[in-house]
């Protein structure tokens, strides 16, 4: 997949350095009392849990980085360490969720989700060009019978965008 015309998008740098000192802050709380002092056994579980799911996140963050995004007239990919492709006729099905940070909902992100028959791309609003993705992966599924729920229907209209 992915012809010379396709478009490409990545994870800008200053939203994976703010994930990457998240994660590094998050490992230094988490392991650095477990090299340097002996905290009660409970302590010591919980803080370890911290680390390593500051690890996980740290990883995760590993893989956006060297990921990209491609959409052309085939299909649309995530190509890096843990690619896939899905092809337009593949589609199961295509969600846009709103995840608040806020009890007023004001502040937040989106995640774009396209089905494939065995695997997904996630996308989350950090990406550059997020709308232009959207909208063309939109475009290239009109006519298809792949049918937005309600939910993924409202965050498309305060996008700007019509399913």
């Amino acid at each position: 997949m992915i012809a010379p015309g396709a478009k490409r998008f990545r994870y800008p740098r200053q939203a994976l350095h703010s994930a990457y000192a998240l994660a590094c802050i998050g490992m230094a709380i988490g392991f650095g009392p477990l090299l340097f002092a002996q905290p009660a056994p409970l302590f010591r579980w919980l803080l370890g849990t911290m680390g390593v799911l500051f690890l996980v996140y740290f990883a995760r963050t590993v893989v956006r980085q060297r990921t990209r995004i491609e959409v052309d007239a085939s299909g649309i990919g995530a190509r890096g360490p843990l690619g896939v492709v899905i092809r337009w006729d593949d589609v199961r099905a295509v969600r846009l969720n709103y995840y608040s940070t806020r009890p007023d909902r004001s502040g937040g992100w989106m995640e774009f989700i396209v089905k494939g028959p065995r695997r997904s791309v996630r996308v989350e609003s950090t990406l550059d060009g997020f709308v232009e993705l959207v909208g063309e992966t939109l475009r290239a599924l009109r006519g298809r019978g792949i049918e937005l729920d309600e939910r993924s229907q409202a965050n498309l209209r305060a996008l700007g965008l019509s399913g």
